[in-house]
């Protein structure tokens, strides 16, 4: 079936030559004299001051907002981290403070000589 459909194809699609006369009839049907083609100007519409620059006006401002709230996060951002810093840094202090009296309660009780009678656990 393809074959013959294929061959079908082939034969209706094969290029068919004009009549005799074909091109001596068309040049007789058409006008004598070109006509000019006439064109009409169009006045430019008008457009508003809102139409015009509405547009850049709209992106310049989100342009500005983007900038200055990411302004504002970075600001808030660099903020949190040095309160942040600062926390850790006192709870640091803190800890080194407990250190150290842990520490000196620990080097008195060494160099204290034991009581007497007590018996030191050698097991």
């Amino acid at each position: 079936m393809n074959d013959n459909f294929e061959d079908e194809l082939r034969r209706r699609l094969r290029p068919v030559n004009a009549p005799e006369g074909f091109a001596e009839r068309v040049m007789r049907a058409l006008p004598e004299r070109a006509l000019p083609a006439t064109v009409t100007v169009l006045p430019a519409p008008r457009r508003s001051w809102m139409r015009q620059f509405g547009m850049p006006a709209s992106l310049a401002a989100s342009l500005l907002a983007a900038v200055f709230l990411g302004q504002h996060s970075a600001q808030q951002r660099e903020l949190r981290a040095q309160h942040e810093g600062l926390e850790a840094s006192r709870e640091l202090m803190q800890a080194l403070r407990l250190t150290s009296q842990k520490l000196d309660i620990a080097y008195q009780a060494v160099q204290k000589p034991p009581p007497a009678g007590a018996e030191e656990n050698r097991t």
